[in-house]
């Protein structure tokens, strides 16, 4: 079989799992054209569909309980969410409206304490399912997108809608990761990882993201930053694209055609061993009223109705980063004038280090992950995991890395097999039928050989809550990664576990 026929055979598949279609039936670039085209329409499709219930969603946490999430005639997982949701809408209506709330003052007080609770449980329930159902198609989406676009072969046409396609695949991971890092950020579960990262290639990849939109709007964008600025920085880069992408989206979409942005990047001072950085964007833009500037950082919040409609998103990012900025004990300020244009000023703090840790990470190529990782054997890996899309896409991962995998169902045949062979490192999705990955890995690690007991394990899951993190690690889980995974990070892990002595008391 060729790598087109390969190519097509896996974007078939991703349509027949996820979408239960099949556009084409011949083995030509076209016809890797037009199913990718169909994926994309598709995943734009339940950004769209997204948008709207989180929409209602932030309508619900606000106040508004009778607002009922909106039925399509997909019949997905999107549509399951929302007619249990309208469920529970009707259920709530009928308590709220019953005239039992206005017997006594104590039944009333009685009542909201349990509507509270339920709310507070529909809200983690619904968070948990929402991750999970859609992180799970959405990892292969975009796993099998990165690997199309190291793809030689194709032409810049296919490449470009490739990109489409991994763009807004990105955008939905925002709009979900926006919700469930606000729960965790408020349940004090978030953690900053401090490894080096270059600042200025970091702001030209978000600066990337946004291109053809800003080529579209034929914005006058510049980017400038002092060269002060040290080349190396220690902090948690994923937190910092998190700031730039918010600010910079926030900037590109409240800018009128033909507008301006500047972002600028200078070093403000050195103090008590840190590096303090501040950053500035700077728009054209609609701008804030100035009775609401005080408010634009709370959750759910927008200047307006009609901008929430206009320019769409959630109401989380600034309300995130503002709480991601004060656990970095860095600050953010807004300075805005009513139809002129907004400034967002953030100073950060980084940790003064060695730049040549930098030469310590991973020396991966991401267009080429076909290293030899193990100079004794190859490294043999598990993988547990009850969806074939993933499957397909992890064993692809690691195949990439000179790594041997076997590939079980569920917990049940991951134990089997963890007693009858003998396995490096563990991949352990946490929801699977059967036998789930919590009680599987509690199970392997009450064997009695000790080898196998204490064979690393890592939870490879697309629910992302804080609860199911505790869960794994109170399970002897060794680390917690989510879908969708960067195929660096999944390398960096296994190389840690493997060389590393996980024992497990």
């Amino acid at each position: 079989m060729t790598k087109l026929e390969e190519i097509l055979v896996l974007v078939r598949s991703i349509n027949e799992d996820e979408f239960q279609e099949q556009l084409t039936n011949g083995d030509s670039l076209d016809d890797v054209h037009k199913e990718l085209l169909f994926l994309a329409d598709k995943i734009e499709s339940k950004k769209n569909r997204t948008d709207v219930i989180i929409e209602h969603m932030s309508n619900c946490y606000a106040g508004d309980f009778f607002n009922y999430l909106p039925i399509s005639d997909a019949q997905d997982e999107l549509d399951v969410f929302c007619m249990g949701f309208n469920t529970y809408i009707e259920e709530l209506k009928a308590v709220m409206v019953s005239k039992n709330l206005l017997e006594t003052i104590n039944k009333k007080l009685v009542e909201e304490k349990e509507r509270s609770e339920q709310l507070a449980m529909a809200r983690d329930e619904f968070l948990s399912s929402m991750s999970h159902e859609i992180r799970t198609p959405l990892n292969g989406i975009l796993g099998f997108t990165d690997l199309l676009l190291g793809n030689s072969s194709l032409d810049e046409e296919s490449k470009k809608q490739l990109d489409y396609i991994k763009i807004s695949g990105d955008i939905l991971l925002v709009i979900i990761n926006d919700i469930l890092d606000l729960a965790k950020i408020e349940s004090g579960q978030i953690t900053l990882y401090e490894r080096p990262f270059n600042l200025s290639k970091l702001t030209q990849l978000i600066f990337d993201t946004f291109s053809s939109k800003i080529q579209g709007k034929e914005i006058d964008f510049k980017i400038s930053i002092d060269k002060k600025v040290p080349p190396i920085l220690n902090g948690d880069s994923i937190r910092i694209s998190q700031i730039l992408f918010n600010l910079i989206s926030n900037a590109v979409k409240f800018t009128p055609v033909k507008g301006r942005i500047r972002l600028k990047i200078k070093f403000d001072k050195e103090e008590a061993g840190f590096d303090h950085i501040k950053v500035t964007v700077k728009d054209s833009g609609i701008g804030i009223p100035s009775d609401k500037i005080d408010t634009i950082f709370d959750p759910f919040i927008q200047v307006s109705n009609d901008t929430a409609r206009k320019y769409g998103g959630t109401g989380l990012g600034l309300t995130i980063i503002k709480k991601i900025i004060n656990i970095m004990n860095g600050e953010i300020q807004v300075k805005s004038k009513l139809h002129q244009g907004t400034k967002f000023i953030v100073n950060l703090p980084f940790a003064k280090g060695n730049s040549n840790t930098v030469g310590l990470k991973s020396n991966i190529n991401k267009d080429n992950f076909a290293i030899p990782v193990n100079p004794v054997g190859r490294i043999k890996v598990l993988l547990a995991e009850d969806n074939r899309i993933n499957q397909i896409l992890i064993q692809k991962v690691l195949s990439k890395f000179e790594f041997d995998c076997v590939i079980v169902d569920n917990g049940n045949m991951a134990v089997e097999a963890v007693v009858h062979e003998n396995f490096d490192l563990i991949l352990m999705d946490i929801m699977m039928p059967i036998m789930d990955g919590y009680e599987a890995s509690s199970i392997i690690r009450k064997l009695d050989d000790k080898t196998k007991k204490n064979i690393p394990i890592v939870a490879l899951t697309a629910v992302v809550t804080g609860t199911v993190i505790e869960a794994c690690y109170s399970v002897g889980i060794n680390k917690y990664l989510s879908k969708p995974f960067e195929s660096e990070e999944l390398y960096n892990v296994i190389m840690k576990l493997v060389g590393n002595d996980c024992n497990i008391n």
